[in-house]
């Protein structure tokens, strides 16, 4: 099984460390002084019981608030449906027009991230001066943005080769093994690129 939505299954169960990643994301952006961080990509309809990456992600933005001993504003969070670039673009232009101050966006994805970049450049706000902005995904098309986009890379080779691996184990031990199943995730990074000045390619 792959994703987030079902945990503790019947089946082995691979997956990203969306909590701990966005978390990281969150202190990456503190650690350059930011302060006012903005968070683009909530789910706007969050039922109870029913896990998804947003609330997850949204989860590690709130517990990196907390550890650094920021108030958390509601404001600053927006929530988006789908991830889509022209999503991430209004939600920035409604964020600007809201007038609440921020100096920093935490996109739960890349493609969020696009559309963000856009909104604040249009609006001539320079990033990473003015907004810093990170995202996660680390998609290519990241690396060609200007500025480039700094993301968090969550292992997805990582995942494809650990969930075929298991797949195969299983396939040879048969169904009627008795071997529990395995819950793993992969291991992530940070990648700091022009829009959080840095430079990793």
């Amino acid at each position: 099984m792959l994703g987030e939505r079902i945990f503790g299954g019947p089946t082995d169960h691979v997956t990203m460390h969306n909590s701990s990643a966005a978390r990281a994301a969150v202190e990456h952006l503190l650690s350059l002084g930011r302060q006012r961080i903005a968070v683009i990509g909530a789910h706007p309809d969050r039922r109870e019981g029913q896990l998804r990456a947003s609330d997850l992600r949204v989860q590690g933005y709130r517990e990196a608030i907390a550890m650094a001993g920021l108030t958390h504003d509601r404001r600053l969070e927006r929530a988006v449906a789908p991830w889509h670039p022209q999503n991430g673009a209004d939600a920035t232009r409604e964020l600007l027009a809201s007038g609440v101050d921020f100096d920093a966006i935490f996109a739960l994805n890349d493609t969020l991230a696009l559309g963000i970049l856009r909104a604040l450049g249009e609006a001539g706000r320079r990033v990473p001066d003015d907004v810093a902005v990170i995202g996660f995904d680390n998609i290519t098309d990241g690396r060609f943005t200007l500025p480039s986009l700094s993301s968090i890379d969550p292992g997805r080779d990582e995942i494809a080769e650990v969930a075929v691996g298991m797949l195969e184990e299983r396939i040879a031990w048969g169904v009627r093994s008795g071997r529990p199943p395995r819950l793993y995730k992969a291991d992530f990074r940070i990648v700091a690129r022009e829009s959080t000045a840095g430079t990793d390619t």
